[in-house]
């Protein structure tokens, strides 16, 4: 339980304190600042009621409590305006004045022995925190003389510099609070609105929202065996309660508000998102996540049409895994990259081949390498080229395409019937080529007889499909020179 005090300067000592409000995260712990705007509320108070206040407070790590806010008092005898109470005396250091019904004044507390009934104190002027309905911003902040200034709507009411300032231990607290000379509440507590409780961060010196808010609800330390709080909290919207009565009571350590963050995945339509198991449609998509871990699944590949996908490529923080977790305490925003892939198909009556699969866009695919030429029982078959639905892509037995879209692609062989039977042509073949030999001698008459040149067996093959007078099957198709890509450096399918 944090340390609510008594908001109003006067000696007497009272017996029982009824606080309602809320507590912002952790991280406003080591703050030395805080702020909260609240809307003013003006009613009356009548005994027992000895005054309610609305504030802001803290913490400190001396063992110290600051709060800043605005109150309303009964009418009772002339009050001090700024002074000091000790043991339940009082000592006054500024004018007295009779504070009436419905005269909504700020005032601030700084209780430097949380042990004993001592603090110091100030009050504003009448009707200081505005009239009903009007919202003001209420902040403590260090100063130039290392203590602390009281700060409404930017200008500094007060200052204290009997301390110096000091960072918090807890986090900040904004409270609606009823000083009661009996246990039992009035049940006539406001009700009135806080919003945006802020903390200045000690290490950057800059203004952070709280990221959530956490019930506090029952009795002072002071006086602790009050009776049962009857009132309570309504959520207005972010860090945005409403506290007083007439509203739904609370648990101590309830949370009441959390800061949602907004996390944008920015991925290619029609994108798979699961977040921390449970599907959100498909992006690019916001969505509302509580502070702290979760856990982001997206596909490996988006599939496009039969021939055409996109591959998982990274995340744009560089993570390289589609499946992730992330840490969130603010709204953040992550990419997922995609690239295109294409798929290269190899229409063929052998075995399906390793090079036919998916490829990024802009790579290099290569054809498997064919043989020249090849023999049948019935015929000699001469590589004509590669094709793609009639029309040459490439006619080279070795090649390769650059993949800027899907290809489907197949070789194509001219056959040549073999009659007569195929060594009685070799032989007539060797003949023709022994005599044409002469013609490529190498010396001189004088240097003895001339000497042919060795001829392959794959010569005689092509020299006979030339010169053959057996019907052959013709592609006349010219080669698309968009589509040719001679690079013979082969790279593997991207999976």
């Amino acid at each position: 339980m944090f340390l609510i005090v008594i908001p109003t300067a006067s000696a007497q000592l009272f017996e029982y304190s009824l606080q309602i409000g809320a507590v912002g995260d952790s991280a406003s712990i080591g703050n030395i600042g805080v702020q909260v705007e609240i809307k003013t509320h003006v009613s009356d108070v009548y005994a027992p009621d000895l005054g309610d206040a609305f504030w802001v407070g803290n913490n400190l790590i001396n063992g110290t409590f600051i709060q800043f806010g605005y109150e309303l008092s009964p009418s009772y005898s002339p009050t001090c305006l700024s002074g000091e109470v000790s043991g339940g005396q009082g000592k006054c250091q500024g004018s007295p004045e009779n504070i009436g019904n419905g005269d909504a004044r700020w005032f601030w507390e700084y209780w430097p022995n949380l042990n004993t009934i001592h603090f110091y104190y100030g009050i504003g002027e009448a009707h200081s925190a505005g009239n009903e309905g009007s919202w003001h911003l209420y902040t403590i902040e260090p100063n130039a003389a290392n203590g602390w200034n009281f700060v409404l709507d930017g200008q500094t009411v007060a200052s204290f510099n009997n301390f110096q300032y000091t960072a918090s231990k807890d986090p900040a607290f904004i409270i609606a609070e009823e000083v009661n000379m009996s246990p039992e509440s009035t049940g006539k507590l406001g009700p009135v609105e806080f919003r945006n409780l802020q903390y200045l961060k000690q290490t950057d010196r800059e203004w952070h929202q709280v990221t959530s808010l956490i019930a506090l609800s029952g009795c002072g330390v002071i006086s602790p065996n009050c009776g049962t709080t009857p009132y309570g909290i309504s959520i207005e919207g972010p860090n945005d309660i409403l506290a007083g009565t007439g509203l739904q009571t609370r648990q101590e350590g309830e949370l009441l508000w959390p800061r949602l963050n907004t996390l944008t995945l920015n991925v290619p339509y029609s994108t798979q998102i699961m977040v921390d198991g449970s599907y959100y449609g498909t992006g690019p998509i916001q969505i509302s996540l509580l502070s702290g871990e979760h856990t982001l699944t997206l596909p490996e590949h988006i599939q496009i049409d039969g021939t055409s996908r996109l591959r998982f490529d990274g995340w744009s923080d560089g993570y390289a895994s589609p499946n992730r977790t992330v840490n969130l305490s603010s709204d953040a925003s992550l990419e997922a990259i995609y690239v295109t892939q294409y798929k290269l198909t190899i229409q063929s009556t052998a075995q399906p081949v390793a090079v036919e699969g998916w490829y990024d866009q802009g790579t290099i695919a290569s054809f498997p390498t064919q043989s020249p030429w090849r023999l049948t029982n019935t015929s000699l078959q001469v590589f004509n080229g590669w094709y793609e639905n009639g029309v040459l892509v490439s006619n080279s037995p070795s090649s390769s395409v650059l993949m800027n879209r899907p290809y489907t692609v197949e070789p194509v062989w001219h056959s040549y019937s073999i009659f007569p039977p195929l060594f009685i042509i070799l032989g007539a073949l060797g003949v023709l080529y022994v005599s044409k030999g002469s013609l490529y001698s190498s010396g001189s008459e004088d240097e003895g007889p001339t000497k042919t040149v060795g001829l392959s067996m794959n010569h005689l093959m092509m020299e006979y499909a030339r010169t053959s007078e057996s019907q052959y099957s013709v592609l006349t198709h010219t080669p698309r020179s968009d589509q040719l890509n001679t690079q013979s450096d082969y790279i593997a399918p991207k999976n």
